[in-house]
Formats: structure tokens, C-alpha cells, sequence
């Protein structure tokens, strides 16, 4: 929806509408970067109107961050529902653990996770960090049913592809590596050292 529009939006319509444009901005920005009137101007609303919705600006990115552990938990929920074809051999954390990668290309998405855990200094944002991500967890073990183990490894792997992604190694989840980005690094570093 755009500010030129004739067509009035509902209270609940216009926080969505905002949640989206905070999650653009907040992961360009972070939580301290990140301005709530350039939110506001970005979806055609006054600053006062912003707050009137949401309270504080910790309280837009905390929404944010809710929507960004929600999405993340639905697309392994669906991933769990859907299972495995009947030509695939793999678990459902592995059908997880792909789906993830999919998501992996929103960079928004990317890059607010990251945020989150960046301004964890305020208690407020660390308790819904916490909360959402015991939920994300337990979510994950109910729907695979796999180990303790298998989870711990599950999101050990899925941080390491958050840094990778973050640091746009190139090619895909699947070659991404240590050992390539100790590579990369090393042809950055020694390309114009004398």
C-alpha cells in the first residue's frame, strides 16, 4: 500500500504494514541506527502515529523480531508437515534444515536475526530473544522428534550459515565452509599486502 492511496487501512493493517518497513530498516540499521521517523515516512504515516501503534521504538522492534522468529518457525513447521517425498531418504530436520536455507536469500530476514542478537545489551529486546528462541527450539525438537544432540547440531549448523550468509561467501549453503572462508579470507588479505 502506498501513501497515495485513496483506501483506508485499519489499525492492524497499517502495524503490518509498518512491521514490514521496520524490518527493512532495522536490518540496515540495527535497533540504535535505525530512526522510527524514516519508518514512519517510508509507509506514509506520521511519526506520533507510529507510536500512537506501537509504544516505543523498542516495542516496533520487538515486533519485528517476533515476526522474523515467527516466519523462521512456520517455514520449519511446513517443512515438518509437508515431510519427506516418497523418492527423499532424509529426516525431517534435514527437510528443515533445507527449507532454512531457502530463507536464508531473504537478507532482511537475514540480517534482523543478526540485529536481534546485536542489541541482546537491552534486557527488554534479550528476554524476547530468549523467548522466541526456547520457543523456536522446542518447536523444532517437536516437530522432527530428533535427538538432543541432532538439535543442538541442527542450530550450531544453522548459525554457522547465518555468518556465512552474512558475509556473502558466494556459491550456496551447501559449499559454504570453514575452510572456504579461511580462503576467501587469506585472497582478501594477501591481494595487497607487500
Amino acid at each position: 500500500m502506498n501513501a497515495t492511496s485513496n483506501t483506508r487501512l485499519t489499525a492492524d493493517e497499517r502495524r503490518d504494514e509498518l512491521i514490514d518497513a521496520a524490518l527493512h530498516a532495522f536490518a540496515d540499521g540495527g535497533y540504535a541506527g535505525t530512526s522510527t521517523d524514516s519508518i514512519a515516512r517510508a509507509v506514509g504515516v506520521s511519526q506520533p502515529y507510529l507510536f500512537q501503534l506501537f509504544g516505543t521504538k523498542r516495542e516496533l522492534f520487538l515486533a519485528v523480531v517476533r515476526r522474523c522468529f515467527g516466519r523462521t518457525g512456520l517455514v520449519f513447521h511446513e517443512a515438518a508437515r509437508r515431510g519427506p517425498d516418497d523418492d527423499q531418504s532424509c529426516t525431517v530436520l534435514e527437510l528443515m534444515g533445507h527449507a532454512y536455507m531457502r530463507l536464508l536469500s531473504d537478507t532482511d530476514l537475514l540480517r534482523v536475526q543478526l540485529q536481534a542478537y546485536a542489541a541482546c545489551g537491552d534486557d527488554d529486546v534479550r528476554q524476547v530473544v530468549r523467548e522466541e528462541f526456547a520457543e523456536l527450539y522446542a518447536s523444532v525438537k517437536r516437530d522432527s522428534g530428533a535427538s538432543n544432540e541432532d538439535i543442538h547440531r541442527f542450530f550450531a549448523e544453522g548459525m554457522l550459515l547465518n555468518v556465512a550468509a552474512a558475509l556473502e561467501l558466494g556459491g550456496t549453503p551447501e559449499t559454504w565452509s570453514l575452510g572456504r572462508l579461511l580462503e576467501t579470507t587469506h585472497k582478501v588479505g594477501s591481494g595487497g599486502a607487500s
